[in-house]
């Protein structure tokens, strides 16, 4: 199938879109590497810049990665996260068909530290429940988590609970009548530690999504304190912003 020139579509969108439904269809797989600027230009007799154009928006989609001095390679699908829903990270994945899984790092009561003791409201060196788990999703690192709880709402909840299976969330809800309903959360971009490097398997130079969390029950009382940081190479946030005059 070849661009149509006398489309009111620009030709490097066409280009774009046949590209895009290669990788589709798995004519092109993860890590294969598409035709360069060249071999575009002269495969569907356009300029360099029209084909340069198709490339960059394909990059800018997310659908490819440029590696300098190699070419385009198809990038993994990311995930996409609507910000204006509060989900779990289990409910995100299963509804997107994936599966999740947890690997736990640590499980215990640590005295809650000043800044978590702010943002739950609690008293310093009051014993708070510290879940730090890497979250997967098929198998594959999406996210280092580290979830702090003020233990007295929620008493024996480590003994009683196996979190490299279940679900923090649902076991809130369903055994301590924890509704979590709304959160507020900083998002920011940065290089990862060599500590969050290694729990997700990330490449030197790729930086990470870092999330603080804090999320409410219908009393408006802060339950849980999270810190996140998301693989920014699998994994994207997304929201929709409306004119309000």
């Amino acid at each position: 199938m070849q661009p149509n020139p006398n489309s009111s579509t620009p030709l490097y969108i066409q280009i774009k879109e046949l590209l895009h439904s290669q990788i589709q269809s798995g004519q092109f797989a993860v890590g294969d590497r598409l035709p360069s600027e060249r071999e575009l230009s002269e495969t569907y007799n356009v300029s360099r810049m029209t084909a340069r154009q198709a490339l960059q928006m394909l990059e800018q989609d997310g659908l490819t990665q440029r590696q300098v001095g190699k070419g385009s390679y198809v990038a993994r699908p990311q995930i996409d996260q609507d910000l204006r829903e509060l989900t779990s990270f289990t409910q995100d994945m299963s509804a997107r068909g994936l599966r999740p899984q947890n690997r736990v790092l640590l499980a215990a009561l640590q005295p809650a530290d000043s800044e978590v003791a702010d943002h739950l409201q609690a008293r310093t060196g009051e014993p708070a429940v510290v879940l730090q788990r890497v979250r997967l999703a098929d198998g594959k690192p999406i996210a280092l988590e580290t979830a702090h709880l003020v233990h007295r709402t929620c008493p024996g909840i480590l003994a009683a609970h196996d979190f490299a299976r279940a679900s923090l969330y649902q076991v809130l809800k369903e055994h301590y009548g924890l509704h979590l309903v709304w959160a507020t959360q900083i998002i920011g971009a940065r290089m990862p530690d060599r500590f969050e490097r290694d729990a997700l398997d990330l490449p030197k130079r790729v930086p990470v999504l870092s999330l603080l969390r804090v999320t409410y029950d219908e009393t408006d009382r802060p339950i849980e304190f999270v810190r996140s940081c998301y693989n920014s190479e699998r994994y994207q946030l997304r929201t929709t912003l409306r004119d309000l005059r």
